[in-house]
């Protein structure tokens, strides 16, 4: 006679990895059921994906990329985790196998999740430029996005569904946390920033596609400053190479303006004194938009100031030959540009721009040809191009 030995678990049926279970499954199938796994994903500092699961098993990790190229594989047990390096967003899925066979695996979704953007940079040009993509990515991933800038009273009105925080706040329960910002480092930005529009290092640190977006800027008008027409210019920078280095640009344009019948403002900081040109005794940011509101447009250079005017509906006329033309927006602008002479170094991959060196110019610094690129645009080259801005 057969003498059968009960062991007491043999008939736990409810229980996936009980033996009774998984001897049921084995008489029917042949086989041992996969185990269960959990898995628990943030993306702060970079993604990180934890495991957990009922079996001590090793399991095979692998994860991919928005193009479906694996970029990441590893094996975990139970209790285990793993962190990737990049710290942008470039699309995740991830796949988790048992042996060959696949358990798990999820693209990843931010949706209903709070996100937290922050902004390394208080460059006023910076800044403007990267806002719109924060919102884009909130609509795009439809989660709650929180906000980090410098200017926070700029956009909080106009972009009534982001959340502005202080630089410096604690934000709480986020699933995912972003900076935007120059870095040279390719593990915080997938390309190097100098070889695209500045808006792009924004899109391509939250994983969006590129397109221009105009910023909307917060401003209610006051009244208006001067009663004759008049023109902004904008005429320093943080940088020499950002000058118009002409010896009479400004002043020959300055010149033919005031002939036109036009005021001319200068709408920079300490201003340069210039005959026949009047600079802001209230240079405060909410004056000085108040000024470029009213006026006809704006004549500046590649800088902050020239975002600002382009963020409030002003057409800017650029005189920029030291960037590509498309670094800065290309909507409602007219850029002067010379191809003909030593031009886009800021563009150029074998460069690194030194902010400590005001005379910086990596072809030519100390020659006759430094900063030719702006010395070579001469005031009748403006001056051609905004005849169909006067009025």
């Amino acid at each position: 006679m057969n003498i059968l030995k009960i062991n007491e678990n043999e008939f736990d049926m409810t229980t996936p990895n009980s033996l009774g279970f998984r001897n049921q499954y084995i008489r029917s199938f042949g086989d041992i059921p996969p185990a269960e796994v959990n898995i628990t994903w943030y993306h702060i500092d970079g993604f990180q994906l934890e495991l957990s699961s009922d079996s001590d098993e090793e399991f095979r990790v692998e994860i991919y990329n928005q193009h479906n190229q694996i970029i990441y594989e590893t094996n975990l047990n139970n209790g285990m985790f793993c962190k990737l390096y990049p710290k942008y967003f470039n699309g995740i899925k991830y796949k988790i196998y048992s042996g060959n066979t696949l358990v798990k695996e999820e693209v990843i979704s931010f949706k209903g999740k709070r996100v937290f953007i922050s902004f390394d940079s208080s460059s006023l040009g910076d800044t403007i430029s990267w806002v719109p993509y924060c919102e884009e990515f909130r609509k795009q991933h439809e989660c709650e996005v929180v906000v980090s800038t410098f200017m926070n009273y700029m956009f909080e009105k106009t972009y009534p569904n982001l959340k502005f925080v202080h630089p410096g706040s604690v934000v709480e329960n986020i699933f995912a946390m972003f900076t935007l910002g120059w870095f040279w480092d390719e593990q915080r930005e997938p390309v190097n920033p100098v070889t695209v529009p500045l808006q792009k290092a924004a899109s391509n640190i939250l994983g969006l596609d590129f397109k221009e977006i105009q910023t909307n800027i917060y401003f209610e008008p006051k009244s208006r400053p001067y009663e004759e027409k008049y023109i902004c210019i904008a005429t320093n920078s943080t940088a020499g190479c950002k000058l118009w280095n002409h010896p009479t640009g400004w002043r020959d344009l300055i010149l033919y303006l005031l002939e036109q019948g036009y005021k001319v403002v200068n709408i920079s900081k300490d201003g340069d004194r210039i005959e026949g040109v009047e600079n802001l005794r209230d240079d405060s940011m909410i004056n000085t938009m108040n000024v470029i509101h009213h006026s006809e447009f704006v004549i500046g250079l590649s800088s902050g100031l020239s975002w600002l005017s382009w963020g409030l509906g002003k057409h800017v006329v650029m005189i920029s030959n030291f960037t590509e033309a498309d670094h800065e927006f290309t909507s409602n602008c007219t850029r002067i540009t010379n191809p003909d002479v030593c031009n886009g170094c800021w563009n150029n991959p074998m460069f690194k721009f030194d902010k400590g060196d005001w005379y910086w110019c990596p072809e030519h610094k100390g020659t006759e040809r430094q900063f030719e690129c702006h010395k070579s645009i001469t005031p009748e080259m403006v001056i051609s191009k905004i005849q169909h801005l006067l009025k």
